[in-house]
């Protein structure tokens, strides 16, 4: 009998999308034998590539904002991930995001008996997918062929009731829920034992891409300049605007600090040096009201509390006790020393 073998579409560079690496490992991991194809851009990222076992990364084109790049890597990555995926028995396909789904919908065309699942990393509201581009929205339609004859899923609930209200010509039994959990290992090895601060000071932690026009930078750093004695805030990204970076030189302040990124599969080992995670977002648009960033699950994975704006419907929706909700547009020391003190 021949391995199990599974294909990946994700055009996007997945080293930026842990979500998709976990995937793999959870793939592997339950079956130790599974043979993986991934189709995927070149990782033009610091970050490093993971070791996968017992598969085969294919990369064509790059994500650039050069738009002859740009479109040069959609023709390239669709024509040769179509060609490849055509003349290899596959058991499953998972296409990631809408952007990646054409060699799918090339594959089902020739092979209509192909297995496949579609996941989405985002929500892309009605009017959103209105003003997309020309190429988004021929997209859109092979997605919608495809939708009606395969499963999906979001990951959240409030996503997936937005993705029905959008569709409701889907079979609901169809969308599923798939949470962007880390590694169980992360607890395990590190989050369950993971010790408080014990000199005072609570230390707070960001990870990811920090922008002053979508998050509540300035903000945050307000507070913690004022509470240098009793504070500490460590941003940890790849991906600051020049301007918003100025801003936190500016403050010229020791307890603010930004550092490079770090391998994902080390990052717990960083953040359990910390006590809570912030997650910073505005909910400017609906899919950072309505959802539960990455980072969340993270940050409890690795035991820190959680501070989240209370913009961020999915993520308040969770319930759970150590993630707490605030109004950085109103932000002053009570409001948020009550919630600090309380986890």
């Amino acid at each position: 009998m021949r391995p199990k073998k599974i294909a990946i579409l994700h055009f996007n560079v997945i080293e930026k999308y842990p979500p998709v690496m976990n995937f793999i490992y959870d793939a592997i991991e339950a079956n130790p034998a599974v043979q993986i194809l991934v189709f995927t851009t070149k990782n033009t990222t610091t970050y490093q590539t993971p070791k996968f076992p017992n598969s085969t990364i294919y990369r064509f084109g790059k994500v650039s904002s050069n738009r002859l790049v740009r479109y040069f890597s959609y023709i390239y990555y669709n024509l040769f991930s179509s060609c490849i995926l055509l003349y290899n028995k596959v058991d499953l396909i998972t296409a990631f995001e809408t952007i990646s789904i054409f060699p799918l919908w090339f594959k089902i065309l020739i092979k209509p008996k192909a297995k496949a699942h579609i996941h989405f990393h985002e929500y892309l509201s009605m009017p959103e997918r209105m003003v997309g581009s020309a190429y988004m929205k021929f997209l859109f339609k092979l997605e919608n062929k495809l939708l009606v004859k395969f499963s999906c899923s979001h990951t959240n609930e409030d996503r997936k009731k937005l993705f029905l209200e959008d569709n409701p010509q889907l079979n609901p039994d169809k969308v599923e829920v798939r949470p962007n959990m880390p590694p169980s290992s992360w607890w395990n090895n590190f989050g369950k034992c993971k010790k408080p601060s014990s000199d005072g000071k609570l230390r707070l932690v960001y990870v990811g891409t920090c922008d002053n026009n979508t998050m509540y930078i300035k903000e945050i750093l307000d507070w913690v300049s004022a509470n240098q004695n009793s504070l500490e805030l460590t941003f940890i990204s790849q991906e600051i605007p020049k301007a918003t970076n100025d801003l936190i030189i500016s403050y010229n302040c020791p307890v603010l600090k930004i550092i490079p990124p770090i391998d994902y599969y080390q990052l717990p080992q960083e953040l359990v040096k910390y006590d809570i995670g912030l997650v910073l977002y505005k909910g400017h648009i609906p899919n950072y009201v309505y959802n539960v960033p990455n980072k969340v699950y993270e940050y409890l994975a690795c035991g820190l509390g959680v501070i989240t704006s209370n913009q961020l419907t999915s993520t308040v929706n969770l319930n759970q006790k150590k993630i707490k909700a605030v109004d950085f547009s109103k932000l002053n020391d009570e409001v948020l020393r009550v919630h600090i003190e309380s986890f």
